[in-house]
């Protein structure tokens, strides 16, 4: 017996998606150039580096210095990438500790 879409479950109504015919619009762009330039234009494709987030530092201390070298270094041996990062951030100073902002006892 043949089966209905209804019977199967699947009787939800078939979208057909429109093309629109419209044609589209191009932006046009154009290039301003500078006379008499010294340096060659030769930068196509180039961008400038975006400079890294910044993270509150604090001053880290001696202590915490040689605490972080040895850090890295028992991580470097163990082969623990995330030892390393942190002897890395504790040596300087955006491991959090000692942040400036205190929060309220209530």
């Amino acid at each position: 017996m043949a089966s209905t879409r209804s019977t199967t479950g699947n009787s939800k109504p078939r979208v057909v998606a429109t093309v629109s015919t419209e044609p589209s619009r191009k932006r046009t762009t154009t290039k301003k150039t500078k006379a008499n330039t010294s340096k060659p234009r030769s930068t196509a494709g180039v961008t400038k580096k975006r400079a890294p987030a910044t993270h509150h530092k604090r001053k880290p201390s001696i202590k915490d210095k040689v605490e972080g070298a040895v850090e890295k270094v028992v991580g470097k041996i163990e082969h623990k990438p995330g030892k390393v990062g942190a002897g890395t951030k504790k040596m300087h100073g955006t491991d959090g500790k000692r942040s400036r902002s205190k929060k309220e006892v209530a």
